[in-house]
């Protein structure tokens, strides 16, 4: 392609280098299996579906504890795939607990900023940790596998530990906007079927103070089956605390053992319940898998972004 190519909104500003292509993983992925370009790439990978994603997991190391007999089972379908048949997977192990084992846990796994500049990092050792306290205080409230609980919390690193320690026990994860109201956090719970949430006193947003836990308890008014509330002291406001139903981040999560087990899950065992704006009707509700979303996730990092071990990746958009 010329230098002079256009495209939509004009001409390419930005061209790798040289050495950038050879280091990208998409060239290594390509040579790997013997490729010409990455036309060829793309029309065996539309053409094997199988063999692609096959390659994908054994490039971007993704571990099974149980392997899978089938890569995918069309059985059904196209339209019905069964990913992965037989593989037993949590992806937290792939996201977090190699990485410590594989020695690198003091590297730097989650940095952070707020709006006011507030800052904290933590290294995967760290993250492992706190992730497993976090765990083990969702299992000590009686959560278990398969039962979905909500983030409706500020970008902040609890958002992270909190998704973590939910996949880590076999949860669904359900995040919300930090922004909503209490009627679209209602909609979104009720129709989830949750059964417990992560939240927040207040958090700031362009300068003015959102108070998410009066928001979230304006909700819970309609939802007795929500059994329990997490509650991170972020702005060290004066709350309502419901007895037997709140509890304190500080006062729970702090207290557990760093050490925890991660729940032993299927490949399309749900991960994610993700809801659409509602904007154009009802929200509607996505599923995602262990080895479904994340992964895609991974192979556009890996492919599309060419994420390399050591880089920072700035998101700066709310989790839900």
């Amino acid at each position: 392609m010329s230098r002079s190519a256009q495209r939509i909104g004009g001409p390419f500003v930005w061209w790798p280098s040289p050495e950038r292509i050879e280091r990208a993983h998409l060239t290594h992925f390509i040579s790997d299996h013997e490729l010409n370009d990455f036309d060829q790439l793309m029309l065996r990978s539309t053409q094997d579906v199988a063999w692609f994603t096959e390659a994908l997991l054994e490039y971007l190391g993704i571990e099974f504890r149980t392997p899978f007999s089938e890569i995918v089972d069309l059985s059904e379908g196209i339209a019905l795939p069964h990913w992965c048949s037989d593989g037993r997977l949590n992806i937290t192990t792939s996201c977090l607990h190699k990485h410590v084992r594989d020695g690198r846990g003091k590297a730097t796994a989650l940095r952070w900023e707020s709006e006011s500049g507030r800052s904290a990092s933590l290294t995967y050792a760290e993250l492992e940790s706190t992730v497993s306290r976090a765990a083990n205080a969702l299992r000590s409230l009686g959560l278990a596998k398969g039962d979905v609980i909500a983030l409706y919390m500020p970008m902040v690193p609890e958002i992270v530990i909190a998704m973590l320690a939910i996949a880590a026990i076999g949860g669904v994860i359900l995040p919300l906007f930090s922004g909503f109201g209490e009627t679209a956090v209602l909609t979104r719970l009720r129709d989830g079927g949750a059964k417990a949430l992560f939240t927040a006193d207040a958090f700031m947003r362009r300068g003015k103070l959102n108070l998410m836990k009066s928001v979230a308890d304006r909700a819970l008014e309609h939802l007795p089956e929500v059994e329990a509330v997490i509650v991170l002291r972020y702005q060290d406001l004066k709350i309502e605390m419901q007895p037997g139903r709140d509890h304190w981040w500080h006062e729970l999560v702090l207290d557990q053992k760093a050490e925890t087990v991660v729940e032993d899950t299927a490949a399309e065992d749900p991960l994610l319940l993700i809801y659409t704006s509602g904007t154009t009707g009802k929200p509607k509700g996505a599923v995602h898998t262990h080895c479904g979303f994340p992964i895609k996730a991974a192979q556009d990092m890996a492919f599309g972004t060419d994420v390399h071990a050591g880089d920072v990746i700035y998101w700066m958009t709310d989790m839900g």
